[in-house]
């Protein structure tokens, strides 16, 4: 009984580090588009590889793509998106998403990798919903777990935590068209 005690303990400790081990966000902010899309075709190995990015109507660019195909022997990844927003050609956030997956993978890798954070006594993580915000360095973090029409939603957002004007821009226009009730 000991040894199958240890053996689930080691099992999820070597699951969670490697998912911790991913480097989904592969540049820096502020890097272009082009920088993208030449990292991600070294990762997948596909010579004619074509970054599409599809414009919005704040000023950005989001291009999106599973992550699986960036950490490709992560399970515990499997059906999360993520998603560059570039504004002025240069990256300005990452984004994972995870929408209608039954567990809560991107709430334990968010506190894995910048910290726990307190949550309701006696209330199963899987019920859990709200936000948290971490600064790590220069960056911004915040983790959302929601409910959506369908059921529920997880994103974790990474962006700098001194705003350029040109993100500044465009979560202005994006907050004025959520006020409209668009």
């Amino acid at each position: 009984m000991r040894k199958i005690f240890i053996l689930i303990i080691l099992i999820i400790n070597f699951s969670s580090v490697a998912f911790a081990e991913c480097n989904f966000q592969l540049i820096n902010f502020g890097e272009s588009k082009q920088a993208l899309g030449k990292k991600i075709k070294k990762i997948i190995n596909i010579d004619e590889f074509e970054l599409i990015s599809t414009p919005d109507q704040f000023g950005g660019e989001i291009f999106m793509m599973p992550l699986g195909e960036i950490c490709r022997d992560e399970q515990e990844i499997i059906g999360t998106m993520i998603e560059y927003l570039f504004i002025n050609e240069k990256l300005e956030r990452v984004q994972l998403v995870r929408a209608n997956m039954p567990d809560k993978n991107l709430m334990k890798y968010s506190m894995e990798q910048y910290g726990e954070f307190a949550l309701p006594e006696g209330l199963p993580i899987e019920q859990w919903k709200g936000n948290h915000y971490w600064e790590k360095g220069k960056l911004l973090i915040e983790y959302v777990s929601t409910n959506i029409q369908a059921g529920n939603i997880e994103v974790l957002s990474i962006q700098r935590i001194k705003d350029t004007i040109a993100m500044s821009r465009y979560l202005e226009r994006l907050g004025k068209w959520l006020d409209t009730g668009n």
